[in-house]
């Protein structure tokens, strides 16, 4: 947590700096980061954090208790997203990771309640920022679980075809997720182009989040995922007890280990549990 704190000093000094007028770049470097200076000149001028600039949403609690968002909640039924919240950022620390998939081997599988889960219990450390972005392109599923009605398609916004910011929503002051509302054309050409890749530096640039997650398409149904994860720091797999086999699991995680670091296994859908730490 220190070294998240500390980066969020660094990100208010250096947004403070270009309040005051920092130093010119010079050159090439100046040339690729001048949109970027601008905007963030220009919100520093102004006084707007573009966290606040992205329009507010307001979860409404009776669809997050039918889509199992307890961690919306928080309390003892949260408990389990909570420790998984803490060892995450543990290890986020230790491996210097920031960017963080989440995927799973099938389809099914519960990886976007267990993204979305996950968001809600960052989101309630507040020294977090969290950045959440919808890249199963295929079967998009976030903001439907959420409950977003606004037509948004990060799709696009990854693209460079719209602002990013259109196709999110804020929940409180350190939480903004990005959702679609329709399937992508060739989503796997899209995840694995340069101009993708530039588009998410640019957001990180812009929003400086402390935590970026991906809730990303299944291991073994296509391309996608193997193809972006290359651009993440560490995955996180989600598989379904009674439903997913041990050797697609191995593969999953063979094949995620070869490009990228798997952070560990999320076994969802038990429905037997000792209650050998049961505490409340």
């Amino acid at each position: 947590m220190e070294r998240l704190q500390e980066a969020l000093k660094r990100a208010r000094e250096q947004r403070e700096e270009l309040g005051a007028g920092a130093p010119p770049a010079t050159g090439d470097a100046a040339q690729a980061d001048a949109p970027a200076q601008a905007q963030r000149q220009s919100s520093a001028h102004h006084g707007q954090d573009p966290w606040e600039a992205v329009p507010e949403f307001a979860p409404i609690p009776r669809i997050m208790r039918k889509n199992r968002l307890i961690s919306y909640f928080g309390g003892p039924e949260a408990s389990p997203y909570d420790i998984m919240r803490t060892k995450i950022v543990q290890l986020a620390k230790a491996k210097e990771a920031k960017r963080i998939i989440v995927t799973s081997p099938s389809p099914g599988c519960g990886k976007t309640t267990t993204t979305a889960n996950l968001a809600f219990s960052l989101a309630r450390q507040a020294d977090l920022r969290t950045l959440v972005l919808d890249i199963d392109f295929r079967r998009p599923n976030l903001g439907k679980v959420l409950g977003i009605q606004e037509p948004h398609q990060f799709s696009e916004a990854l693209a460079n075809e719209s602002d990013p910011a259109e196709h999110m929503v804020r929940i409180g002051s350190n939480l903004l997720i990005a959702t679609n509302a329709e399937p992508a054309a060739n989503p796997s050409e899209l995840l694995q182009s340069q101009v993708a890749q530039e588009t998410l530096a640019e957001l990180e640039r812009r929003f400086e989040p402390d935590l970026v997650l991906f809730d990303a398409l299944p291991v073994l149904t296509s391309d996608d995922t193997i193809g972006f994860v290359e651009h993440c720091d560490a995955a996180l797999i989600v598989a379904a007890a009674e439903q997913n086999s041990m050797e697609e699991l191995d593969v999953t995680e063979a094949e995620i280990a070869a490009v990228s670091t798997v952070l560990g296994v999320v076994l969802n859908k038990c429905r037997y549990a000792g209650n050998n730490y049961e505490y409340y």
